[in-house]
């Protein structure tokens, strides 16, 4: 993977496309339901939920209901961390040489995947909160098996997806 950074290549933003306002819409909205789940279950809440699950979705470690708020944290701190990071595509690191005719193009390209990185991460994340307040109030006894092969399909199929089109189109 070579930097894009280079002397004779000014910062550049792409042109946000209609989907990349409804990426950064649904990675929103998800955020505030990820946030609003813990405020309006918490108190109706045991003491102890799940708080690790193993690769076939049932639960094995629990702890104080108060662990019902790591993902919310942790999905706000990403949320802001990725969008910060969206607005210099000029110093991430590509897996072909980014000239002046191909920046734009690959700019482009590699926001998008960030967008949908997020939305993923951060529909993980609300999926996971909502399941283990499902749980801890006995609605619910795992995840589901189905939940790791989709979250990795997902994550690695949108991964390859960029890397294939960011090759095709240097």
């Amino acid at each position: 993977m070579t930097n894009s950074s280079t002397s004779d290549q000014a910062p550049s933003r792409p042109v946000l496309l209609p989907i990349d306002y409804v990426l950064e819409i649904i990675a929103a909205l998800t955020l505030l339901v990820l946030l609003a789940l813990p405020v309006l279950y918490f108190e109706l809440l045991p003491n102890q939920i799940p708080t690790h699950y193993g690769a076939n979705g049932l639960p094995d470690a629990f702890g104080s209901k108060a662990s019902v708020w790591l993902l919310p944290g942790l999905g706000l701190l990403l949320y802001g961390f990725m969008t910060f990071i969206n607005r210099r595509p000029d110093r991430f690191n590509y897996s072909v040489k980014i000239t002046p005719e191909n920046a734009e193009t690959q700019y482009a390209m590699a926001t998008r995947l960030l967008r949908v990185i997020k939305v993923i991460v951060l529909g993980v994340f609300t999926f996971l909160v909502w399941r283990t307040i499902n749980i801890a109030q006995n609605e619910a006894q795992s995840l589901g098996y189905w939940v790791l092969p989709v979250v990795l399909s997902a994550t690695l199929g949108a991964t390859f997806f960029y890397l294939f089109r960011s090759v095709a189109r240097k």
